[in-house]
């Protein structure tokens, strides 16, 4: 398979997940304005604030890294391929790190009290967004993979 097409199948699942991720990212905003009549409380809340999650952060991963891949996809050079690996592997462990946050917190394996930054507290690990959008950030990063070492192979010429 040839760098173009590794690179279209890499924007099409950060596409995916951009889609995805805003999708569930915009009714909690909705809700939340909905029950406090404003975006900037903080305290004392029963929703949590959507400035505060993980999900506000991954969507935005989401929005920078399909930016990164159709400028790759159309002026394609190894340096930036490998810079935005490496970015994607980041958010790869953040949403492993947030969905195992959230199996903490699902099975009370700490005594915490505090769930401000899980999207949806209450819901198996397994069924949040964060798995989801882990698992598009998994597709995204090992297309990348692939993608790095076609780059690699192939001499950049300097203009």
């Amino acid at each position: 398979m040839d760098t173009k097409k590794l690179l279209g199948i890499q924007s099409l699942f950060l596409f995916g997940g951009t889609i995805f991720a805003w999708s569930k990212l915009i009714p909690q905003f909705t809700n939340f304005q909905s029950q406090y009549g404003t975006l900037f409380r903080f305290h004392d809340l029963y929703i949590p604030n959507p400035l505060l999650t993980a999900c506000l952060y991954g969507s935005t991963a989401f929005l920078v890294a399909l930016y990164w891949s159709t400028l790759l996809y159309q002026n394609q050079t190894y340096v930036s391929e490998r810079r935005l690996r490496n970015f994607l592997l980041f958010c790869v462990a953040f949403a492993g790190s947030v969905v195992a946050y959230e199996a903490v917190a699902y099975y009370h394996l700490f005594d915490s009290s505090t769930t401000a930054f899980i999207c949806t507290p209450g819901v198996h690990p397994l069924q949040t967004p964060c798995f989801y959008g882990m698992l598009f950030f998994i597709g995204a990063f090992i297309t990348s993979i692939f993608s790095t070492r076609r780059l690699k192979s192939v001499p950049e010429t300097i203009i």
